[in-house]
């Protein structure tokens, strides 16, 4: 079976919305279900990848990365036959410029 990865941007990504919700927003209740939807779909994604929607995007050099909705979060991740590594967590109003996309890519 297949293992979760978060690469560095996508920790920092899932630390930052947690303590917005959390903190910010003043619902540490959400922040904590939307966290554990979050796992939930680690879990699903693992042993079912291809649920995701294939992304494609011109500016992408690599191939084979996929996104999947976790509430109003789209998590962006590939996978191969050890790991399930996720890239990048972003708000479906983020807009997914250069910046974004160039995590994707490392």
């Amino acid at each position: 079976m297949r293992v979760p990865e978060l690469r560095p941007r996508a920790s920092y990504d899932v630390e930052s919305i947690v303590t917005y919700v959390s903190f910010v927003l003043g619902a540490p209740r959400a922040a904590e279900d939307w966290y554990a939807a979050f796992k939930e779909a680690l879990s699903l994604l693992c042993a079912q990848p291809e649920l995701g929607c294939e992304l494609s995007d011109e500016r992408l050099v690599l191939s084979g990365r996929r996104t999947y909705l976790v509430g109003k979060y789209r998590v962006f991740y590939s996978y191969d036959a050890e790991a399930l590594t996720v890239w990048r967590v972003l708000h479906v109003t983020q807009d997914i410029d250069d910046y974004a996309i160039v995590d994707l890519c490392d």
